[in-house]
């Protein structure tokens, strides 16, 4: 039976204002659950200039900064106090997000004359100089309340806290990109033994792949770029606590030093674990190697005063299979040890650059430094999820007219329901009592070389059909800065990798921009589905399965995707909070599915819904003040099913 009815969407998708903790709409607290949040992932120097006085630091070669903002390899002069001005005028919090991923904000290498495709700039934060300094392109002299940072270590440290504390104030935790692969290219290679940098030697910053490490290394000594010898060199005194580092990074023996063929980032026989990557310098972290617990050491230490002392809340780990399994067993487990009860809420994540689920699972696990031997003990809390990604894309990053098959993200989902020694992720909860499919970070575009979702061939529907799917999944939410305000990159092709989707975001330091931004359909749609992520608990703590795809014997369902959403108890499935989402990639046709059945388990043994049971349909993509609600009487008694009709390029959501 079918019953139209009309209700004001407020009613559905829960009133803004509704419980919350100031008169600004913001829910202050940060004390929840990491599959209750939101991330959105900001590169700090591309999103928006809020104190030009620092884009051309004291000492630096004014050249690496493009006032025009349109060099993607040099800086533009994103900072803190662009984020700070964001925080302040509620941007996130009207956005939905509930967490700030921000690139490395230590102290860079701020220039390569040589790396892939040429001279860059340390723009990013991911060639690290000095790992307990701030660097000063990010940091002010004056706190936007206008007290005096000193022009030093502590004050530049002492503006990172305060931003992580206005952002705690507003409700939003932060989460610190984190590097323990690298550094950036503070030694060269001294192909002629003439004991001096030949600037002009690619071989000298970018050496041959040797399977034996190079003898010839020699530090930089290039102020004006700080190509200088890494940091901490010794014990440091931050901010009045006393950081027990011991200067190991000074030593040549703890990096690897072999060097870098244009081949070494994809190999699978070890290469890619001993490379330096490009022009940065790798870290020789095998379990053998007679520094091992020395360096897992010095950063246990560092980064534990970023945890305990700055208040960060977690940690992204970059370039993560290229570093030995067992250092980041090593490193998670003493860093948790150290910090106690404070782990609790801590949520360490990291980039594994690889589609296949084995390859990402496996870093879930611990593996023990001794025996190589693979336990259930939890290594890293979540991976960002490329599987979803590169699925996603998959589906709906088609030119024109055309889109994909949702197979690939059947898979994705089926990847994390194995179980058993089947399974590719590890299902022992962590210490905030969460298993890694629930902490999955699921994203659909970044700064890496797949580049933004929407190119010149791609619609600005698509991305909002990406973005529903994103909020909706099993995992956290990731959203790329610009994603909000569908941000195009007009250089990027597809097909085609590149990093010419960095570009930033407000233009001038045109903060305006932010308010613009509110107002588009991206914006808007991200808004509403944050609400009722938060407002439906199947859609922030409960499991996924994948119920309908495209099927191949009929063209009525060409496009749709169909997934649930549920809650599960001791006796079953929790009927009463099942939520179904739909979504149609067909622009030209709505999409229609008679019966998709609701029951899931391996033998369709668990019910999402009884026979007679009512679900509201939400439209998310609708403008309306008010949104159509169907009520469907669930029919057959043995096994549910539903009736689902999808719009052209639409998305339908079923609540109950």
């Amino acid at each position: 039976m079918l019953v139209l009815n009309r209700l004001p969407s407020l009613l559905l998708l829960g009133i803004v204002l509704l419980g919350v903790a100031n008169g600004n709409g913001e829910d202050v607290t940060i004390d929840r659950s990491w599959n209750e949040d939101i991330i959105y992932f900001a590169l700090t120097d591309r999103f928006c200039d809020g104190d030009p006085s620092n884009n051309t630091p004291r000492q630096s070669d004014p050249q690496l900064y493009d006032a025009s903002q349109n060099d993607i390899n040099r800086y533009h002069g994103g900072d803190f106090r662009g984020l700070e001005i964001a925080l302040r005028s509620g941007y996130f919090n009207k956005l939905g997000v509930t967490t700030l991923w921000l690139t490395p904000p230590i102290r860079n290498a701020w220039h390569s004359p040589h790396d892939l495709g040429g001279p860059k700039t340390g723009y990013h934060g991911y060639w690290a100089q000095d790992f307990l300094d701030i660097d000063p392109h990010l940091t002010s002299t004056v706190s936007i309340d206008g007290k005096s940072y000193s022009d030093d270590r502590d004050g530049r440290m002492m503006h990172y806290k305060d931003l992580v504390t206005l952002a705690h104030e507003h409700g939003i935790k932060v989460i610190q990109d984190a590097v323990c692969n690298h550094i950036g290219p503070l030694f060269y290679y001294d192909e002629n033994g003439n004991q001096q940098l030949d600037m002009s030697s690619e071989n000298e910053w970018i050496a041959p792949y040797s399977n034996h490490p190079y003898t010839n290394t020699r530090w930089v000594d290039l102020p004006q770029w700080n190509l200088v010898p890494p940091n901490p060199d010794d014990e440091e005194l931050i901010l009045g606590h006393r950081v027990k580092t011991t200067g190991l990074l000074r030593e040549f023996r703890i990096y690897g030093r072999h060097g870098f063929n244009s081949n070494s980032l994809g190999k699978s026989d070890g290469e890619e674990v001993k490379c330096d990557f490009f022009s940065l310098r790798d870290m020789a972290t095998h379990p053998d190697s007679e520094h091992f617990d020395a360096l897992v050491n010095e950063f246990v230490e560092i980064y534990y005063f970023y945890i305990h002392v700055v208040g960060i809340d977690g940690m992204r780990l970059d370039t993560v299979k290229h570093v030995h399994h067992e250092f980041w067993s090593e490193f998670t487990h003493r860093l948790r040890d150290k910090l106690g009860e404070e782990a609790e809420k801590l949520l360490i994540t990291g980039e594994v650059y690889d589609g296949n689920p084995f390859v990402l699972g496996r870093y879930t696990f611990s593996l023990n430094p001794e025996t190589g031997e693979r336990d259930s003990k939890p290594c890293l809390d979540s991976l960002l999820n490329f599987q979803f990604c590169f699925n996603l894309r998959d589906y709906l990053r088609k030119p024109g007219d055309s889109f994909g098959h949702p197979w690939g993200l059947q898979n994705t989902t089926n990847s994390l329901n194995r179980q058993g020694e089947k399974a590719f992720y590890n299902s022992q909860v962590g210490v905030d009592g969460l298993a890694p499919r629930q902490k999955m970070v699921n994203f659909f575009e970044n700064h890496d070389g797949l580049n933004r979702f929407l190119v010149p061939e791609v619609d600005e529907v698509k991305h909002r059909l990406a973005l529903a799917i994103l909020m909706t999944t099993e995992g956290i939410p990731c959203i790329y800065y610009g994603a909000e305000a569908s941000l195009r990159d007009s250089k990027g092709r597809l097909k085609q990798d590149g990093e010419t989707g960095r570009m930033t975001y407000c233009e001038d330091g045109d903060a305006s921009r932010l308010e613009l931004a509110t107002k588009t359909a991206s914006f808007e749609l991200i808004n509403r589905l944050s609400e009722l992520r938060a407002q439906q608990e199947a859609l922030h703590a409960g499991a996924m399965s994948t119920l309908w795809v495209d099927s191949d014997s009929t063209s009525s369902d060409d496009g749709l995707y169909v997934f649930a959403r549920y809650v599960g108890t001791d006796d079953g499935i929790d009927t009463a909070k099942t939520v179904i989402v739909a979504i149609n990639a067909n622009p030209k046709q709505s999409a229609i599915a008679e019966h998709v059945s609701l029951v899931v388990g391996p033998d369709g043994e668990q019910a999402l819904a009884r026979s007679g049971d009512r679900f509201h349909q939400v439209r998310p993509f609708e403008s309306d003040d008010e949104i159509q609600i169907t009520v469907t009487e669930m029919m057959g008694a043995s096994s549910a099913s539903i009736r689902v009709e999808v719009p052209p390029s639409s998305a339908v959501i079923y609540i109950r």
